[in-house]
């Protein structure tokens, strides 16, 4: 029974994650036709997308405090809700400013469901096989980008922007009913009945887990790690590819969804490993930062539009980050208490949006000021051309330099915890090789 009502658990709620995903993506795809539909710039467009990440990343702290004090159905239930009357806001919209609002209310619907999901994980599951799971329900939601980029794309080209998002909020609207139905508990029945802690034990915990370098390690490793892939397939990816590569549009489509593809296949290698060797995780991050910023130079400082295997070993790398990403929530769990791991995820979960909220707005910055000075220059420019997008997805790298800096100072702190807390000692991964290597001789 217990196994049976853990499935039924998980799978509303990677229902749920899969339809915020979805939810979350679709202006990717829509962010061509939306500067058509409201007649503006790169700027004002980036809004779409930043307003509803602002507001993610701003409830992240009060809607984790919200979900240890009243769990996960309450506020799964009640984000997708939210999210439902966001996306139908956005298909009634005429103005840009209303869509604006509608996507804010998507944001904050969001808000509330990943964590959510995450604390369900951990209420039903512990040790490696949480992490598994973690990585399979994280990985389902991530189809979500597959059925923005390829069915959403679709209805959009076929019926329309209203007709479009019409159809997600509905969709929307059905994982309300199936969340309330088959979430039967936020954990694993126990003998002794959960007991809410008060908003000031809450607060109070929240404040010791800022204070964990561990959880901080955390926070950098989700603003190192979600922001690349995130800025790609949430908005600027489309138009990169199809405007400043000129890649097909179906092929752009194709490229976005095999994302989910990839996150499939590295997931369970990335929970294998994180399972097996837990104190060599920071190794997984810094070769996927190393990967990021090595891919993208050649991408953006190559002569001339890149080949097409190089985009496509480009897709690959920010694909295989953001199931990289997750080793954020492993950390958190393997520092904190799960009673009090509601406020944790919510900060940490902040880092990877900051990011990305900050990456996307100034990217789109960038665009309408290269577009200006060619203009002035008295040469014709395209808003979406390969030299804006030079130097817009620039932009990255200084999210990326700064991130890496303050996950090793972090890092150094939460060994030296460790080390004073259980006397354990890490040593340099290089190291450890060597001298395996050498014995092995």
């Amino acid at each position: 029974m217990k196994q049976k009502n853990a499935a039924l658990v998980m799978v509303a709620g990677a229902l749920a994650y899969l339809m915020t995903v979805t939810n979350r993506s679709s202006m990717g795809v829509a962010s061509l036709l939306a500067a058509q539909k409201f007649d503006v710039a790169a700027t004002s467009l980036s809004t779409l997308a930043v307003a509803q990440l602002v507001v993610y990343a701003v409830m992240q702290v009060p809607v984790g405090i919200l979900l240890d004090r009243f769990g996960s159905k309450a506020m799964l239930v009640f984000g997708t809700a939210v999210m439902t009357g966001g996306q139908y806001l956005v298909a009634i919209s005429t103005e840009l400013g209303l869509a604006v609002v509608g996507r804010m209310f998507v944001g904050l619907g969001d808000a509330f469901v990943f964590i959510s999901v995450i604390r369900l994980v951990n209420g039903w599951f512990v040790g490696p096989r949480a992490t598994r799971v973690q990585q399979l329900v994280t990985n389902t939601g991530q189809l979500g980008q597959a059925v923005s980029a390829i069915p959403f794309a679709a209805l959009l080209g076929g019926y329309g922007w209203q007709s479009s998002f019409t159809v997600l909020a509905a969709a929307s609207f059905a994982v309300v009913f199936i969340s309330a139905v088959f979430i039967v508990n936020d954990r694993e029945p126990k003998s002794a009945e959960h007991v809410s802690p008060s908003l000031k034990i809450v607060f109070k915990q929240l404040v010791e887990n800022i204070k964990h370098p561990g959880v901080r390690m955390a926070f950098w490793t989700h603003f190192l790690l979600q922001s690349a892939p995130s800025v790609f397939s949430l908005l600027w990816g489309y138009p990169f590819l199809v405007g400043g590569q000129g890649i097909e549009p179906h092929i752009a489509s194709l490229l976005l969804s095999s994302f989910v593809i990839i996150g499939f296949m590295v997931g369970p290698l990335i929970s294998s490993f994180c399972a097996k060797y837990p104190q060599r995780r920071s190794f997984l991050i810094l070769s996927t930062v190393l990967a990021l910023i090595v891919v993208w130079s050649m991408v953006i400082f190559i002569p001339g539009k890149a080949p097409v295997w190089l985009v496509a070993l480009l897709c690959l790398v920010l694909a295989t980050s953001g199931p990289m990403s997750m080793i954020a929530m492993d950390y958190t769990r393997s520092f904190i208490d799960k009673s009090r791991l509601g406020t944790a995820t919510g900060f940490v979960n902040i880092g990877g949006f900051v990011a990305t909220f900050s990456m996307m707005f100034l990217a789109g910055i960038i665009l309408d000021l290269v577009k200006a000075a060619t203009e002035a220059a008295g040469q014709t420019a395209q808003l979406y051309s390969l030299n804006g997008f030079r130097w817009a997805m620039s932009v990255q790298f200084l999210v990326l330099f700064i991130g890496s800096a303050m996950f090793l100072l972090e890092r150094k702190k939460a060994r030296a915890k460790l080390f004073l807390d259980e006397g354990i000692i890490l040593r340099p991964i290089g190291v450890v090789i060597s001298e395996r290597i050498r014995r092995g001789k």
